[in-house]
Order: C-alpha cells, then structure tokens, then sequence
C-alpha cells in the first residue's frame, strides 16, 4: 500500500493596500494563473473536489487525505513547480504542509508576507483502540 500523508496547499494574494486595489483583479489573475499550470491539470479530473478558490478574496487552496505523496509522482512534482514559480511573484503568499504516518512527519513550507495559516493547521494526533474504555472485568 505505501506511506500515505495528508496535504494541503494555500496561494494567495497579499493584503493590497487600498492604493493598489481590491483582491478581485489580483486575485482573478493569481486563479487565471494557477488554471495554466501542470498541477491545476492533474488535479482537475481525478481529484476535483480536492482544489477550490476565491477570487474575491484572492485564495487557492487543495487538501488530500492518505495520498501517496512521493516526489517522482506527476501532481507532486506539478505542486512543487507552482510552488517555485509562485514564490517569484510580488504580492503572492503561501503556506503548504504535508502530515506524515509518523508522530514527528510534520512538514511546513511557506513563502512571502502573508502566509495564511489561517486556513489549516498541521497537527500529530492519537488513534485509540477504543476495546478496553467503558469494560469493567
């Protein structure tokens, strides 16, 4: 079966300042963007409900739960080449983090001044084999 992570991605537009305008224009060229790389490709037919955005407020977002995420896999190697490419923008932030099988697998990338961590947060929890709560014997 393999090493199965859960990941998530957000790109987003920095807070313009009332001088430069709304998030929508930034926010409708960061999407028009995204939707012409290789990873918007991948994603679109297979796993549609994994991406989703808001031009308004000028945010990318894609979560996956227990996917193989391996470097020579094509969606992953198609995520880090928008990552890299998006990181060369002005004005553009991200926050990506992928949560291993493993209690200490916690990886976190983020680029520019606005990150949005407010989107998800990366966490290790306890999987309990409820058998022995509530038996008295």
């Amino acid at each position: 079966m393999g090493y199965r992570s859960q990941v998530a991605g957000v790109i987003s537009v920095d807070r313009p300042d009332d001088a430069e305008g709304g998030y929508e224009e930034k926010g409708a060229r960061l999407i028009g963007m995204i939707k012409l790389s290789d990873f918007y490709t991948h994603m679109m037919p297979e796993y549609p409900d994994a991406v989703g955005w808001d031009t308004k407020l000028g945010v990318f977002m894609f979560h996956g739960d227990n996917w193989k995420w391996y470097a020579e896999y094509d969606v992953v190697k198609a995520w880090d080449e928008l990552w890299k490419n998006m990181q060369q923008l002005d004005g553009v932030s991200g926050y990506f983090a992928r949560v291993g099988e493993n209690l200490k697998d916690i990886e976190e990338e983020e680029f520019g001044d606005d990150p949005c961590y407010d989107f998800f947060t990366p966490s290790s929890q306890l999987n309990v084999e409820a058998k022995l709560l509530g038996k008295r014997g």
